[in-house]
């Protein structure tokens, strides 16, 4: 859903990447700048001293995510869409979702969220954030595009916990990415074997 979003936003985009690259920012520097806010995100969720703190962690999410979004249109239209950076970029992507939700994870780990410990709700958050990326690579991988397909892409999934941190309940979005993502994963598995099916 957000995908297409972006899609129409594409032009104001490339207006803030061109600005990015007359101040001689590399897309490689705007991943590692992303994964660098998520860890510090993460540290403001996993050791909230103060209510606030959330956030300041829902903000340097949103930061984030803004870089890993701009990372690409940065690569784009410099004409270094390299497969290395889309690696890294990629890598990256999944360390700061897993780092996100460890953060969360650490600091409700002893807390009962609808009767079930923080620290399951976590485990199957993360399990269902990575198998949501893994089942669009290994898609991909069969010339099968996945783009656009299931409730919670990574986009919806980072838009989960700012909004959960917006209202002070971050813990909230270990149960709504845990539900939301492996319902993805069950409609994305469902549209690949269609997919599939027509080829054989």
């Amino acid at each position: 859903m957000l995908t297409k979003i972006r899609e129409k936003v594409e032009f104001w985009l490339e207006g803030i990447a061109k600005i990015l690259l007359k101040a001689k920012f590399t897309p490689n520097f705007l991943t590692i700048l992303g994964f660098c806010l998520s860890l510090m995100a993460a540290y403001f969720y996993a050791v909230p001293r103060f209510f606030w703190y959330f956030w300041i962690g829902g903000t340097l999410l949103f930061i984030s995510s803004f870089c890993d979004v701009l990372d690409g249109v940065v690569a784009r239209i410099s004409g270094k869409n390299t497969i290395l950076g889309g690696f890294l970029d990629s890598l990256m992507d999944r360390y700061s979702d897993t780092a996100a939700i460890f953060g969360i994870t650490y600091h409700f780990a002893q807390t009962n969220i609808f009767y079930v410990s923080g620290y399951i709700w976590g485990f199957l958050a993360i399990a269902g954030s990575i198998t949501v990326s893994y089942t669009r690579a290994k898609a991909e991988s069969l010339n099968i595009k996945l783009e656009g397909v299931g409730l919670a892409e990574r986009p919806e999934r980072i838009l989960i916990i700012i909004g959960s941190s917006i209202f002070l309940h971050p813990e909230i979005s270990l149960v709504i990415l845990t539900i939301l993502t492996n319902v993805t994963v069950f409609q994305r598995t469902i549209f690949t074997f269609k997919k599939l099916k027509k080829l054989e």
